[in-house]
């Protein structure tokens, strides 16, 4: 019985060790990683009691005592070697060897880095990185989740390094916001999903999700070293809802969530100021219930096709003209109600006018994280595409409801609690959602920017059109719900309305990427060898080497033999 228990003693730290690489692996404490661990724990214990005897009388031999002292000057040695390698990791010089120079930033990124130390600008970088379990998750999910985010924290971590050993004014650190919650709380990053880098200089900060490119940071460097005035205005006249209004209608939350972004919020009459002021990065109309005068139409319609951008919310209880105008850009806003009488909205303790958005396009930078997120737009129109819409503009169905709903024209017909599909009626699935973006044209290309054909035959009028589309970075674009409500006070916390709307927000105000770095293309290393250097090859890889060994071996025991 004892030998069995020595057996066990024996085996106890390879489980234990075994329990935890794979909580290292996995970064879950699962039934695998804490039966091994704690098995491999009970079974030490069990060997020190019942063996204690026969280890005392190990640790009293002589030769145990040597074997120790060889042991702690192994130890020291190691500690040596891993206090090296800590200073070496916190002060290296960093280059890059590589031939195709892969790991070099860009010269846009050296100009800008050379900028920050000519102005002796410090730039503070905090990045966020979640690390908790999702319990609406399975377990695999949550194993796979936080893979990912370790992943995407060692990518921004080697770019940071990269960053700050070339520029002693970047500084960084990384943080759990489990753990850090009054700076969480400092930034109110609980908002967002993923993980959030914040990058300050001065009064300047530049919010950036999920953030692990060189393009990414640079732009983020630029905007908060950039001292232009940022500014999203909320259309006022018509009875909107107000960004001050901290009532269950108001927008105060919304106005709010702008602002965290460091912009700056305003409200706008048209009229008054004579059009959207040039510091304008996107209006918001939210929810209006009053007529817009076709003047003021005019002066928004100006902005949107000078590479303006709008939110449009509009709400299907009150006509606006706003219908008629959007429907000139491709979009056309029903004159219904969307009723839903799915199981999904019924479990939710949603009403039939009350639809759960579970369908977003999977390819949009608005929707294409909301994927697992549910929406609610509670009293809301349609809102889909044109049958024929106008030649240049890319429009996107965002949402649309379920298969179990339509689109209601007769508005009495809601005042039965269970209303019913209709012929003149439109079919399920409604789209509630549509963004527009269009290309427009800023400057002709010169000389250089021209490329002759293999002929040396110049561009026609047509190819330098899309030559001047394609190198163009102006665009307007155009975001319509067919609801206001979703981002109120009340529903903005709702599901997945406070992503759906600052996701929409953030595409108006910052989807422009100040500058494009396109990524290296892999280093092809392969070598190419003839049929011949191949064949000699093999004939030293498995003749000349063994035989070389193997007379080797015969002479060393020839000699042996000899003494």
């Amino acid at each position: 019985m004892k030998q069995k228990i020595k057996t066990i003693g024996y085996v106890s730290p390879v489980v234990f060790f075994l329990g935890l690489g794979l909580f290292y692996i996995n970064g879950l404490w699962d039934i695998y990683s804490i039966g091994l661990t704690t098995l491999g724990i009970a079974a030490g214990l069990l060997y020190l009691v019942v063996c204690f005897d026969d280890i005392r009388e190990v640790f009293s031999v002589r030769s145990f005592r040597s074997g120790a002292n060889t042991l702690l000057v192994i130890c020291l040695v190691l500690s040596l070697l891993v206090i090296v390698n800590m200073l070496g990791f916190r002060h290296f010089i960093w280059e890059d060897i590589t031939i195709a120079k892969k790991y070099e930033l860009s010269p846009l990124t050296m100009e800008i880095l050379k900028e920050i130390e000519q102005k002796k600008q410090d730039v503070y970088i905090i990045s966020f990185f979640w690390t908790y379990i999702d319990r609406s998750l399975s377990q695999e999910q949550n194993r796979t989740l936080i893979l990912q985010n370790r992943e995407r924290e060692r990518k921004l971590r080697d770019l940071l390094r990269v960053y700050g050993g070339v520029s002693p004014y970047i500084q960084y650190r990384f943080l759990d916001p489990n753990r850090e919650l009054m700076l969480a709380r400092q930034y109110n990053i609980q908002r967002y999903r993923g993980n959030v880098a914040i990058i300050e200089s001065g009064d300047n900060q530049e919010m950036v999700a999920d953030m692990e490119t060189e393009e990414q940071m640079t732009n983020a460097l630029i905007k908060v070293l950039s001292d232009e005035k940022k500014v999203v205005y909320f259309l006022e006249g018509h009875q909107e809802r107000d960004i001050d209004d901290g009532t269950p209608n108001g927008y105060m939350m919304a106005a709010s969530a702008i602002r965290d972004q460091a912009y700056e919020v305003q409200r706008l009459n048209v009229v008054e100021a004579g059009g959207v002021p040039e510091d304008a990065r996107a209006l918001v109309i939210p929810g209006a219930r009053k007529e817009i005068m076709p003047e003021e139409i005019a002066l928004i319609e100006a902005y949107l096709g000078k590479g303006g951008r709008v939110l449009v919310c509009m709400d299907p209880e009150y006509d606006t003209s706003l219908n008629e105008w959007v429907l000139t850009w491709g979009i056309r806003a029903g004159d219904d109600i969307v009723v839903d009488n799915s199981t999904a909205g019924v479990r939710q303790g949603a009403g039939p006018t009350e639809p759960l958005l579970y369908s977003y396009d999977k390819e949009h930078p608005i929707t294409q994280h909301l994927m697992k997120a549910f929406t609610t737009m509670p009293t809301v129109r349609s809102v889909r595409l044109v049958d024929t819409p106008p030649e240049g503009l890319e429009l996107t169905v965002l949402a649309s409801t379920s298969d179990n709903s339509w689109g209601e024209r007769n508005r009495g017909s809601l005042a039965v609690k269970s209303p019913t599909f209709d012929p003149d009626d439109l079919s399920g699935p409604v789209p509630v959602a549509v963004a527009m973006l269009k290309k427009l044209q800023d400057r002709k290309p010169g000389f250089s920017e021209v490329y002759t054909g293999p002929g040396g035959e110049m561009p026609s009028q047509e190819e330098l059109q899309e030559m001047r589309l394609e190198k163009s970075t102006v665009r307007a674009q155009l975001v319509v719900f067919g609801d206001s409500q979703f981002a109120s006070n009340t529903y903005l916390r709702y599901g997945g309305n406070w992503d759906l709307f600052m996701n929409t927000v953030n595409w108006l105000i910052g989807d422009e990427r100040l500058v494009t770095i396109r990524p290296k293309d892999p280093e092809d290393q392969t070598v190419y060898i003839t049929q011949r250097q191949s064949k000699r090859m093999a004939l030293v890889v498995q003749i000349i080497m063994p035989v070389v060994v193997f007379l080797f071996g015969g002479w060393v025991m020839i000699m042996r033999r000899l003494r």
